[in-house]
């Protein structure tokens, strides 16, 4: 299709579609096919890798795309499906952060200062100006890093910095009935909610007595706890829907763990395999990973053989931009994994499908 592309210098025109940027590509290591979803010359990168971003039929991925011109250009959500058809944006306003697809995958929650603001997937061809939902008055930046929503859709949690320059752990009820401060603490990241029925809340924040530093609190931001996961590489995501923890861990190889309350130890899933990113399908039956020290590509492992093989290149710079690092994830359906790489010179976005006889192999 012919249409409009990317704006350059904040001017979009008005058109029914934007043109296709799929490239389909052939992996040289193990011969799987790969997508390449974008392609235009601006920086385009999936949200992080644990932040909620795929419809749940599967079909249609939110990214961020930095379309503007400038040194100080701001992001922006588009969406694409995974067949690279559909390309467009989804929301069209400086300052955005901590992007979200609800439950549903029919709105993109994101913040502005201390605004939560919503915009329809289903919009205009130049993306819609999302409205706002509700307002912390304390908050000068929103979503300092990353936002999370619960698996109802009903509360959508984020850190933010406060006007006294603490850090604090915020809550949104998405019907804007309700916007308040969780928790204060002189730093707290990585929030991320629990997919599972349990709905709580996981973030990393000042350690207790015993040097734990990864948190837990009910969704109303009460009862907090920590976890005995000691070793962690920083890179850890709710374990599917599982209701246990997936990091991975620093050790001589780089080993994959899960872990769930109360336990003393972690769960050993693989080792071996230098790995570094690593997300769960949502039944907790596959690992996707990147690796580094050495990179040795996007691996898949079978939790319940421990057995993994590779999958595919990144073929990604891997340096200090997050952006650089790949970064992997399953589709709710775990047929594809999503991942980033910078192997053109500029961050894009990548789907692999997973073969079945890939599957096989590693079921024993």
């Amino acid at each position: 299709m012919i249409g409009v592309y990317r704006s350059v210098g904040g001017a979009i025109q008005a058109a029914s579609a934007y043109s296709m940027e799929r490239i389909p590509r052939t992996d040289p290591l193990t011969g799987v096919r790969i997508l390449q979803l974008t392609s235009y010359p601006v920086l385009s990168h999936t949200l992080y890798y644990h932040c909620p971003s795929i419809t749940p039929d599967s079909k249609t991925l939110v990214f961020m795309t930095y379309n503007r011109a400038g040194r100080f250009s701001t992001p922006d959500a588009w969406r694409v499906n995974l067949d690279g058809t559909e390309i467009r944006p989804v929301t069209n306003r400086e300052g955005l952060a901590g992007f979200v697809i609800s439950p549903d995958g029919k709105t993109v929650y994101c913040q502005q200062g201390g605004t939560l603001l919503a915009a329809p997937m289903e919009n205009s061809p130049t993306g819609s100006i999302a409205h706002e939902v509700a307002r912390i008055p304390d908050v000068v930046i929103g979503a300092t890093l990353l936002g999370s929503i619960t698996a109802d859709g009903k509360w959508y949690i984020s850190t933010a910095f406060l006007t006294d320059g603490r850090t604090a752990l915020v809550r949104y009820a998405t019907d804007g009935s309700e916007a308040r401060v969780l928790k204060v603490a002189e730093y707290l990241v990585h929030v991320q909610v629990d997919q599972s029925d349990a709905g709580r809340i996981l973030y990393v924040a000042p350690p207790d007595e015993k040097g734990r530093s990864m948190w837990v609190t009910d969704c109303d931001g009460g009862n907090p706890r920590t976890l005995n996961l000691r070793h962690s590489t920083g890179h850890f995501v709710w374990f599917g829907k599982t209701g246990r923890l997936l990091s991975t861990v620093n050790d001589p190889f780089g080993s994959i763990v899960s872990i769930a309350e109360g336990e003393d130890e972690p769960r050993l899933i693989a080792k071996g395999g230098h790995f570094w990113h690593a997300a769960g399908s949502q039944d907790g039956k596959w690992v996707v990973s990147d690796t580094n020290w050495p990179d040795i590509g996007l691996i898949l492992v079978n939790t319940e053989t421990g057995l993994w093989a590779p999958l595919c290149r990144a073929e990604a710079s891997e340096g200090h931009p997050q952006w650089t690092h790949p970064h992997p994830m399953f589709t709710p359906d775990g047929r594809h994994v999503v991942f980033n790489s910078d192997r053109t010179g500029i961050g894009q976005i990548y789907t692999v499908e997973i073969p079945e006889s890939l599957r096989q192999q590693l079921s024993g």
